[in-house]
This record gives structure tokens, sequence and C-alpha cells, in this order.
């Protein structure tokens, strides 16, 4: 799967699949797919929504990754608080750090899409980059 196919996914809650994913399910096969990582586990269980939820499972999670500096597939981990309202892959596109990012249809307006990093990280509090 490339990059072009990962954002050609549609939005959908949940989604851990090609046929559609959240942010969790782009940023687990972003992983596998562009950077030969291993799979993250599901959490299907985790609504999107219920950002305790997410929030909890980022937690269950980190002892696995080590925090580090913005890096071709690191996760970023972004928090409103002490929530984790958010989370994203970076990837390096034409030599500039970007973010591979999905959001719900009219909460962001948008599905799978690339953004500057700075801009992702003015948009939260505090963004925490793992990889493993």
């Amino acid at each position: 799967m490339t990059l072009d196919e990962i954002l050609a996914i549609p939005y959908e809650p949940n989604g851990r699949s090609q046929s559609g994913a959240d942010c969790y399910g782009i940023v687990r096969m972003a992983r596998v797919y562009l950077f030969n990582k291993p799979w993250m586990p599901v959490h299907g269980g985790v609504e999107g929504s219920d950002k305790r939820a997410l929030t909890e499972a980022v937690r269950a999670e980190a002892p696995n990754y080590r925090e580090i500096r913005p890096q071709p597939g690191a996760i970023a981990c972004a928090f409103r608080g002490s929530l984790c309202t958010h989370i994203a892959i970076v990837i390096d596109l034409d030599g500039k750090r970007m973010i591979l990012e999905t959001d719900e249809p009219g909460r962001g307006g948008h599905g799978p899409r690339l953004v500057n990093l700075r801009y992702f990280e003015q948009r939260f509090l505090k963004v925490v980059y793992y990889d493993d």
C-alpha cells in the first residue's frame, strides 16, 4: 500500500481497514505499509470520540515505545490538557517533515491528509512523538 492509497481511505469511526479508518487506523496502516513496522494493537473498542478511552490506550501502549523528536515513522500523540485527543504519524515528503492524519467529516471537514508539522503542533497544547 502506498501513501496515495492511504490518502484515499475514507474516514470511518473505529475503522481499522483499507475500506475505512479513523486516526488510529490510519497510523496503524501507515506504520506497516510505509515504514515496515509491526502492527500496533487493534484497540477496536476505543471510540475516537471517547478521549478518556483514547488516552488510556495511549498510556497502556507508551511503555512499548520511546519518546523522541519528530522523525519519519514516529507516532504523534496530540494532547489538550491531560487528554490525548488525536494521533497521527510523521512522514518525510520530498525532504519536508509532514503529518499524515485523518479526521471525522464535519469535525475537521476532511479525511486523510498531509499537513505541515508546525501547523499540526500549533493546533494542540502538547504533541508527544513516540517510536519503537
